[in-house]
């Protein structure tokens, strides 16, 4: 397979690239359609592959002890998504990772990916800096949550997602948000009677 523009471009926005390094890529990715609906994994899964959004839309969710669902992540095009710790560790997930609207995939193993690391300094540097930039989003989302209010969170969410609404229905974005749907309710009646 030749590798995938949009994967390479994702790459050079971190690190530069040679003509070699585009061909060393192909054979460690494959292609995969996904259906609107279906599961890359569930809770209790190992999880084998690392996966690289190309086009549709996931959530990567878990369930907690009294049956609610909690969105953690909404994965868009030129997103990885998964579990990366399991993907690392070989534990098995506690989240489900959900096709939102017919989606296309890339995905690499964990052997495929640890001999790619080796092999290729300019994927390990690219991935490197994916982390820390993940890990600083990880960080301001925590303090968003326990700090900003529900109008705020929610046109932050408009600004890191602007077709969101279009694209998921309301009660993924009160949980994705930590909020009821009542306050998502009042929350965009407040911004629409601020305009």
């Amino acid at each position: 397979m030749l590798m995938d523009d949009l994967l390479i471009q994702k790459i050079k926005e971190y690190v530069k690239l040679k003509e070699a390094d585009f061909e060393l890529l192909n054979g460690y990715f494959q292609n995969k359609q996904i259906l609107k609906g279906d599961f890359l994994f569930k809770e209790g899964d190992a999880v084998h592959h690392a996966i690289f959004v190309k086009s549709g839309l996931f959530r990567t969710y878990f369930i907690d002890e009294q049956g609610s669902e909690h969105i953690l992540q909404f994965a868009l095009p030129g997103w990885w998504t998964g579990d990366l710790g399991c993907f690392i560790s070989g534990e098995t997930t506690k989240f489900f990772v959900e096709a939102l609207e017919n989606s296309e995939v890339l995905f690499i193993s964990k052997s495929a990916w640890d001999d790619l690391l080796i092999k290729a300094p300019f994927y390990l540097d690219y991935h490197r800096k994916l982390l820390e930039k993940g890990l600083a989003a990880t960080q301001n989302r925590l303090l968003e949550a326990y700090s900003t209010d529900a109008t705020k969170k929610y046109l932050q969410l408009l600004k890191t997602f602007p077709d969101i609404l279009q694209r998921v229905p309301q009660y993924m974005i009160a949980s994705y948000l930590g909020m009821s749907r009542e306050t998502l309710s009042r929350v965009r009646k407040h911004i629409s009677n601020s305009k």
